[in-house]
């Protein structure tokens, strides 16, 4: 596990059409739905099943799923999968009749012991361990397993399943940019060579077919900057071919995203991880996307600086060509709860943020229906 600012997060997003094979821009944002139980820290994929949010965690976990009650987040069922272990468990995916788990995860480069355990969703309901089919691979263009932590190119957290294959999404650490294998959703032992590769200008943590949009949709993080990609109107298994959305996720929390589902035709859910940063522990979090609704106006987001960051004494947000249109300006908590609101007529405002608690807090700056959300720390 790598540490990175985590976020607490995401809503609403609006996607427009374009033509084939253009890529676009936007900005979006999410809704927290519970803080997520404490064995939950490492929580790494997502799927929803006969009305059921169900997890595993990731490397060093047990070989379990773990069934989600959203009124609290705590662990309302746990199947284990007796005859798996998890090495590093990275995603999980499902079709109409059986839940793959992805042991995947390969930070170092150096695992020769890829696999997807295939379980039947007939067990998974009415047994409380089951056994699972075993889908073994190896990447044939990987030629080198010399121990390269967060160095290469093979590391994987995110598949899907389409048709009669899983997708493949791999993170790259060398040029944060995935590449797709596809392998057969049957068991055996496969060598899997590149399909395509794509710009995601991040890593990607996670994946999810949408069989309401017809789309795959991708989670990932630059640094501390979380995005979703929508790969829509593609051809066959030609996922990068149509029309690719991207996604920057405006912040309700910090956080470092690792998985993604479909819950209904317009709300996705995304789970997030722990972590430490600047001394501060951000939970682990159940978080809604709402598909459709308000679009953020990019030139808010080029416009809006805030420094220092993190933050002592005094905040000072800077927006850039202010002075003849007034945006309002809200400072909120991780809560939700509204600390400070305000408006910038000129080029700058600063905030007295001496008594502010330790943690994380968001600058949004608000223009008519559209608005842009950016984080900051007090230290």
């Amino acid at each position: 596990m790598e540490i990175h600012i985590k976020i607490r997060l995401l809503s609403v997003a609006l996607f427009v059409g374009a033509m084939v094979n253009e890529t676009i821009a936007q900005t979006c944002a999410s809704t927290p739905i519970v803080q997520l139980d404490s064995t939950l820290k490492e929580t790494s994929g997502l799927i929803f099943f006969d009305n059921r949010i169900i997890t595993h965690n990731d490397s060093g976990g047990e070989a379990e799923l773990y069934e989600i009650d959203t009124t609290n987040g705590t662990i309302a069922r746990t199947i284990s999968i007796s005859n798996a272990s998890n090495v590093d468990w990275e995603d999980i995916a499902q079709d109409d009749n059986y839940i793959y788990i992805g042991d995947i995860g390969n930070n170092t480069g150096t695992r020769t012991d890829l696999k997807i355990y295939k379980i039947a969703k007939a067990d998974f309901l009415t047994q409380n361990s089951v056994v699972a089919d075993t889908i073994s691979f190896q990447y044939a263009d990987q030629l080198s397993f010399t121990s390269q932590p967060q160095n290469s190119n093979y590391d994987c957290e995110a598949i899907t399943v389409f048709q009669d294959s899983i997708f493949l999404f791999t993170k790259n650490w060398i040029n944060k940019k995935t590449n797709l294998y596809v392998l057969p959703k049957l068991a055996g032992d496969y060598s899997l060579s590149v399909r395509d590769s794509f710009d995601t200008q991040g890593t990607v943590t996670g994946a999810t077919y949408d069989n309401y949009s017809h789309s795959v949709r991708l989670v990932g993080y630059n640094q501390a900057n979380p995005f979703m990609w929508e790969l829509s109107q593609f051809s066959g298994y030609d996922v990068f071919s149509g029309i690719n959305t991207r996604c920057g996720i405006s912040q309700t929390g910090s956080m470092q995203i690792e998985a993604i589902t479909v819950k209904s035709e317009f709300e996705l859910l995304i789970s997030s991880e722990e972590i430490t940063a600047y001394n501060i522990t951000l939970d682990t979090y159940l978080s809604k996307f709402v598909t459709g609704g308000v679009g953020i106006n990019e030139h808010l987001k080029d416009k809006l600086t805030i420094y220092p960051n993190p933050v002592t004494h005094q905040l000072n947000v800077l927006l850039k060509g202010a002075t003849k249109i007034v945006k309002k300006i809200k400072i909120t908590n991780t809560l939700g709860q509204t600390l400070y609101t305000g408006e910038i007529g000129g080029n700058i405002l600063q905030v007295n943020t001496e008594n502010y608690p330790q943690g994380v807090y968001f600058v949004q700056v608000k223009e008519n229906e559209r608005q842009y959300t950016q984080m900051f720390i007090k230290n």
